[in-house]
């Protein structure tokens, strides 16, 4: 089987005494030796995902005519994550009023749908955050975010994400509203903030700011 990485033809690995998981590996290695990361796997036209990877891992490569690896720089994929998180952030606001607006006009199907979607935008936030921080090293008990560093915000969502998942697999919806209007609403500020410091280190990575 032949690997291509990033268009360039690469390794053609042997068929027997190899496992897709060692393949893997090597590949990973490799490109974090060039100070890059993996993003996608292509095999014979079949995109990877995690899950497919590990029904894989223990096989051969047997049968199969053609990885191709995609890679990209960290701190560029950082910095394209980070300024996607920003127009999430602007989205995820507006679906918190939205939520509590249809809660307090008594509306809760629509509300426990919107509910749903806070949940989904929090998780989507919080690991984008882990990624871009573990691709860029930034130390989070040392980034500061407002007064406080960074860990402390991680430390604060999960524990209200734990009681909001709770409240939302009871459908509690005046509990729901509460944890949103109290604490998750008003914990967006302080999210910009997160976004913004892990930009600034980001940036100084890059040579794009001071």
């Amino acid at each position: 089987m032949e690997v291509v990485v990033d268009g360039r033809a690469g390794l053609t690995t042997p068929e027997t005494g190899t496992t897709f998981r060692t393949l893997f590996e090597q590949i990973r290695r490799s490109a974090a030796l060039k100070r890059r990361v993996v993003v996608s796997l292509t095999l014979d036209g079949e995109t990877l995902s995690a899950e497919r990877e590990g029904t894989l891992a223990g096989q051969p490569p047997t049968g199969f005519a053609l990885l191709e690896v995609r890679t990209v720089d960290p701190v560029q994929l950082s910095l394209e994550t980070l300024g996607g998180l920003q127009g999430h952030v602007a989205n995820m606001i507006r679906t918190h009023d939205e939520a509590a607006e249809a809660s307090e006009k008594g509306e809760y199907a629509r509300a426990l749908e919107k509910f749903d979607a806070v949940f989904h935008g929090w998780d989507i936030l919080l690991r984008a955050v882990r990624d871009v921080g573990a691709l860029s090293g930034a130390d989070f008990r040392q980034l500061t975010a407002g007064d406080g560093p960074v860990e402390n915000r991680i430390r604060q969502l999960q524990d209200a994400l734990l009681r909001f998942s709770a409240a939302l697999e009871f459908k509690d919806v005046p509990r729901i509203t509460e944890i949103v209007k109290q604490e998750l609403r008003s914990a967006l500020d302080h999210w910009k903030e997160v976004v913004a410091a892990l930009t600034r280190h980001v940036g100084r990575l890059s040579g794009a700011a001071p």
